[in-house]
């Protein structure tokens, strides 16, 4: 398709940029190492129409719908076995079929080859003894199936890290406590195909030791699993940050420089694959003696660096399950306990930060802009406004280095009610038309990992104002790997 100019016209007839002007822009810009403030997040306590009962250490994971799935957790009295998902108004109990046992300390994976959701393990804590699960299970959204299992399994964990590798298609399982009546944690990695289990990374004998309650996530960016914290039991806790590469069953301490996390365990972390980070929140400190110390700030961990970017959750909590929601761009947390308290909770919590502001409504509706993933070196990324005019083809989409706190663009260009979140250092044409997206290789300049930058469409819309332009909600991304 030929580009002429950077807002040429493609052979289709279509507005389209030029590629290679864009990449010289974004580049010569990232070379000026401008300083890019952090994004202004929070979290916001939601007020669904219905919610689960109080609960901690129950599991959750984001749907191909773009929602969440919650299952199980500890209730003031026994386990549950329930499962609900939550679309950002409400939590609706989902009826299911040969479901699993009540527990809790488990983790559940979506594993998008097979289209199913994935579990191992877990624990249901009694008055005199408690009973672990040695099992794997698998649920299709209404049915749930145990897997038969011909082979080594883990032999029965709870409290132990997860995730599930997409470029390796496994789910990596490590650590955990095998016994709560014998305290010993595992040192032990072990990967699930969907068929059978196997051990891995047992040579050499490198690997972040034995750990209960980790935080873990797989981080899409450098094709990882992020492991942080966690306790021994015989030793106490840690702030040290261990990354897992399923291609080579090897784990490597990553030694980070500048701030990092405290050391905590019971911490939950959940892949934001717009920004490309892993978001960790929550834990508690057990090398604190008094067993007070219950954390209420948010990291963001993009592959190399961690950047602490907000505090606010109300009532430090651990084993609150934590998952990424596609449909609203935003984290969500439910439940939790504070054992120094004595309370177990049933709030819902959204961590709103990869999509920020408003935009003005036009004769579509409000325009709103959204990406496809982070951007990664040397790979194709798009940006896409939807709910624009269909009768034109014309949009503008504004990249900036700097936020802005909402400049009305009334007295200043005649669209009332528009508000710019971002300053317009690079400039480019959308292809609009109801629903218009912006495609280009991100350059392999590799001093530009980890920086962020925000963008804003403005959408052609003669009628709607003077100017006749609508404008979208703002959007911040970080450069991966």
């Amino acid at each position: 398709m030929r580009r002429d100019g950077l807002a040429g016209r493609s052979t289709d007839g279509s507005l389209a940029p030029n590629q290679d002007a864009m990449n010289h822009t974004l580049l010569g810009a990232i070379a000026l190492s401008l300083t890019v403030s952090s994004l202004t997040a929070q979290w916001t306590q939601a007020a669904p129409a219905a919610s689960p009962t109080a609960r901690s250490g129950a599991t959750m994971c984001t749907t191909p719908a773009g929602n969440v799935i919650l299952f199980g957790g500890s209730l003031n009295f026994g386990a549950t076995n329930q499962t609900w998902s939550y679309n950002g108004t409400t939590w609706t109990q989902v009826t299911t079929t040969g479901t699993p046992q009540a527990r809790s300390n488990m983790d559940l994976v979506y594993d998008p080859t097979a289209g199913v959701y994935r579990l191992y393990g877990g624990v249901q804590f009694g008055f005199i003894g408690s009973t672990v699960y040695d099992q794997t299970w698998e649920f299709d959204g209404s049915a749930w199936t145990q897997n038969i299992i011909v082979g080594p399994t883990p032999g029965g964990l709870c409290q132990h890290g997860t995730s599930y590798d997409t470029v390796h298609n496994v789910m990596v399982v490590y650590g955990g406590l095998p016994n709560p009546t014998f305290p010993i944690d595992s040192n032990r990695t072990w990967e699930f195909d969907g068929t059978g289990w196997a051990e891995t990374a047992v040579s050499p004998a490198v690997n972040p030791g034995p750990l209960e309650r980790p935080a873990m996530c797989f981080h899409i960016g450098i094709g990882k699993t992020v492991l942080f914290g966690g306790i021994d039991v015989q030793t106490g806790g840690n702030d040290k940050t261990w990354l897992y590469d399923a291609g080579t069953n090897s784990w490597s301490e990553l030694v980070v420089t500048g701030p990092k996390p405290a050391p905590r365990t019971g911490a939950k972390m959940a892949y934001d694959p717009v920004r490309g980070v892993c978001v960790m929140t929550g834990g508690a400190d057990w090398t604190d003696p008094t067993g007070q110390t219950y954390f209420t700030d948010t990291w963001e961990f993009n592959g190399q660096v961690w950047t602490q970017v907000a505090t606010g959750v109300a009532g430090g909590r651990m084993d609150s399950p934590l998952a990424y929601m596609p449909s609203r761009n935003r984290m969500v947390q439910f439940g939790g306990a504070n054992f120094a308290t004595f309370v177990i909770f049933n709030d819902t919590w959204e961590w709103e930060s990869g999509s920020f502001g408003s935009g003005c409504a036009g004769t579509n509706g409000t325009p709103r802009l959204s990406v496809d993933s982070s951007p990664r070196l040397g790979q194709s990324w798009t940006v896409t406004a939807s709910n624009v005019n269909p009768a034109l083809n014309l949009g503008i989409l504004a990249f900036g280095f700097t936020q802005l706190p909402g400049v009305d663009l009334g007295p200043v260009l005649g669209m009332p009610g528009c508000l710019a979140f971002t300053t317009p250092d690079v400039i480019t044409s959308l292809l609009s038309g109801n629903s218009g997206s912006f495609s280009w290789t991100w350059p392999s300049v590799f001093g530009s990992v980890g920086d962020r930058f925000f963008a804003q469409a403005l959408c052609l819309d003669p009628t709607v104002n003077a100017f006749g332009f609508t404008i979208s909600n703002a959007i911040a991304v970080t450069v991966g790997l």
